[in-house]
């Protein structure tokens, strides 16, 4: 058997690459790495994977989410540079985030896996150029870990599945006006007959936080 690994280079393993298969990781490495996370703020995932891996898709994997008390709001307090998608690259991942997250009281991760050609079809409807479409997704939307493509098929990445509870919140009081192929929501009205009222029941999320684990 083994010697459990250092944590601290298991974490940056999951830090450089987005992820990490839990398969390759043992129950004893998982605590280690869940211990020194919260110490600096930050909680492990785990959560299903988004790849087509046979072992990745058995067992899932681990990523790094925020605690609450530690996610960071760096629009609000200018403590910090933050790197903005471009408008292109913005209206892309709207499309992306329109086809994959069909059910607004569900969680956007995994989501539904789609094609290329579906999301350059529904780009098109706002103007953009194939070749536009193609390079947001090559160069911004998979480099930061938030979609994965795959032999012509998108998933959501990594990135996605950590993104705050709080900016999954905001995210479904304008999911109604996400991009989708015929025009309308998954509830099969138009954006301009939804209700903007009151949010429905948020059913548990696919990502599952450490303290609930079961092994």
């Amino acid at each position: 058997m083994r010697s459990p690994r250092d944590p601290a280079v298991l974490l940056a393993a999951v830090r450089a690459t987005g992820a990490l298969p839990v398969n390759d990781i043992t129950q004893a490495e998982l605590e280690a790495m869940r211990r020194r996370a919260k110490s600096a703020g930050r909680m492990l995932l785990r959560c299903a994977s988004p790849s087509d891996s046979t072992a990745r898709r058995a067992y899932g994997i681990v990523t790094l989410g925020w605690s609450p008390h530690a996610t960071p709001s760096p629009e609000d307090s200018n403590a910090y540079p933050v790197r903005r998608l471009s408008p292109t690259t913005r209206l892309t991942w709207a499309c992306c985030l329109g086809l994959a997250w069909p059910d607004r009281t569900a969680d956007p991760f995994p989501g539904e896996p789609f094609t290329t050609s579906l999301v350059i079809d529904v780009a098109a409807e706002l103007g953009l150029a194939a070749s536009w479409v193609n390079g947001a997704l090559k160069h911004e939307l998979i480099p930061a870990l938030l979609v994965e493509v795959s032999r012509g098929t998108v998933r959501l990445g990594p990135a996605a599945a950590a993104i705050p509870p709080a900016f999954i919140d905001a995210m479904r009081r304008f999911h109604h006006q996400l991009p989708r192929p015929d025009g309308l929501s998954a509830s099969g009205r138009r954006p301009s007959e939804e209700d903007d009222g009151e949010l429905p029941f948020i059913t548990p999320p696919a990502v599952t936080p450490e303290e609930d684990w079961e092994w």
